[in-house]
């Protein structure tokens, strides 16, 4: 029976073909020399053919002059040809056995094929074989192929940024000498130590050359691996470490960020938009058990608006600080026979209250008044709530509408922000940002929760 095979789309466009072999022409693995089960991998470019076990080819193991990006062959025969509970492999195992026990013993025809009850195997034989035969062989379905949408191609940039040197950046780019392009510190970095004192001569032992060759293949290896770990942190951007913590994981909630920790390792295997949108799945799917689960709550207590949900939370708040305060009644009560640390703790709870006013309201400060903005551009886009707003404030219109626009958009893409979130995003006075924040909560454009 002549080979059979499909093309397979991947994710890079190319196809791989998944090939019928039969079992006498099966070589072992070329790398660990165990017998080779489907299925298994064979290279189309180097000759003579590398045959590879899965183990193997997931490792990416090179032999000699093949190399693990080469384009492959899947060697598998488990494909139907003719029906669809057949098999390419329960088909070769009808025919051996037709071969062998010849045509009407079908008890040991089906005992050969071991898949297969001997009902099945007449059936399949008489159908497939001599009712639906064509010359030479029975005709192939034709099987239609999916094609697969072509990948977004994606391109990081190739030379990373290069601060001026002694400032912060440059030294938070974790050893990188953005000058050299290089790394101070190397993956495996006495590798160079192996070889440097490697000479070929004239007239050697053969045994000792080998041993030379080998040192340097050892050697290349070492330097293949050190290309691709650089090219994973230029990829993703993971050479200004302490930046990247900053500006990125310092937003994400405690049990997000434990999740990003745990996803990190998937960078390498992935390019980063696909990696952000993975985990924006991800935290959107936290965030929405989030809300499943308050809205079970909500329904165990019997409500069944958000409106009696926010009354709810808002009682909850409330009862929380009466118990507060009949937390502070109980200490007094218990306190009552010891004058003297009665007096202190009342002190201790009054002492922090007036600092705090202290730092808030000093004596000096002075208010502003409002500023004129109907005159500057950007006012016709305002209503008369931000209209005002702009003016008590003192900001401009412009930057108004894109402090808005940033933190509606940041909102948007997580479904909840805070004040110290908004505080990272809109780098103006501290005081400016809340009364900003605070409006734009109060208009009903971003929430904290």
């Amino acid at each position: 029976m002549p080979l059979q095979s499909i093309n397979t789309p991947t994710n890079d466009g190319s196809h791989i073909k998944t090939l019928n072999l039969d079992q006498s022409d099966r070589p072992p693995c070329s790398r660990c020399s165990s017998y080779l089960q489907e299925p298994f991998i064979r290279c189309k470019i180097c000759r003579p053919t590398i045959f590879l076990c899965l183990t193997c080819f997931s490792r990416g193991v090179t032999i000699g002059k093949h190399r693990n990006d080469h384009v492959y062959e899947v060697v598998n025969n488990s494909f139907p040809i003719f029906e669809s509970h057949w098999s390419a492999a329960e088909e070769m195992r009808l025919l051996e056995a037709l071969s062998d026990c010849g045509v009407g013993n079908w008890a040991a025809i089906a005992k050969q094929v071991r898949t297969k009850s001997a009902h099945d195997c007449k059936n399949h034989y008489m159908n497939c074989y001599i009712i639906a035969a064509r010359y030479p062989l029975p005709e192939l379905p034709k099987r239609q192929i999916t094609r697969l949408h072509p990948p977004v191609p994606f391109k990081a940039c190739e030379d990373p940024c290069r601060p001026l040197p002694e400032s912060h950046r440059a030294q938070n780019l974790s050893g990188y000498l953005a000058a050299r392009g290089d790394f101070a510190e190397e993956y495996m970095n006495t590798a160079e130590c192996a070889i440097k004192d490697v000479q070929f001569c004239s007239g050697e032992w053969p045994t000792l050359r080998a041993l030379k060759i080998g040192l340097i293949q050892i050697y290349q290896s070492r330097l293949e691996e050190r290309r691709r770990r650089k090219q994973i942190i230029c990829m993703h951007g993971l050479m200004n470490n302490a930046i990247h913590q900053i500006h990125y994981s310092s937003r994400l909630e405690a049990e997000v960020r434990m999740i990003e920790d745990t996803l990190r390792p998937i960078m390498r295997l992935t390019h980063p938009i696909a990696y952000d949108k993975m985990f924006a799945g991800v935290t959107l799917e936290r965030q929405l058990i989030k809300k499943i689960r308050k809205l079970q709550d909500y329904r165990k207590m019997g409500i069944t608006t958000l409106a009696t949900g926010k009354l709810y939370e808002d009682m909850k708040g409330k009862r929380r600080q009466q118990r507060l305060g009949t937390m502070n009644l109980d200490k007094v009560i218990s306190l009552k026979n010891d004058p003297a640390s009665l007096v202190k703790w009342l002190q201790e709870q009054i002492l922090p209250t007036e600092n705090l006013r202290t730092t808030i309201i000093p004596s000096t400060q002075r208010t502003r008044n409002p500023i004129d903005i109907s005159t500057l551009p950007g006012t016709e886009k305002l209503d008369s709530r931000e209209h005002q707003f702009c003016s008590n404030a003192r900001i401009v219109p412009e930057a108004y509408l894109k402090y808005k626009s940033i933190l509606v958009n940041a909102y948007q893409s997580a479904g909840c922000l805070k004040l110290a979130q908004a505080r990272t995003l809109v780098k103006i006075d501290v005081n400016k940002t809340r009364k900003l924040y605070d409006f734009l909560k109060q208009q009903g454009h971003i929430c904290d929760t």
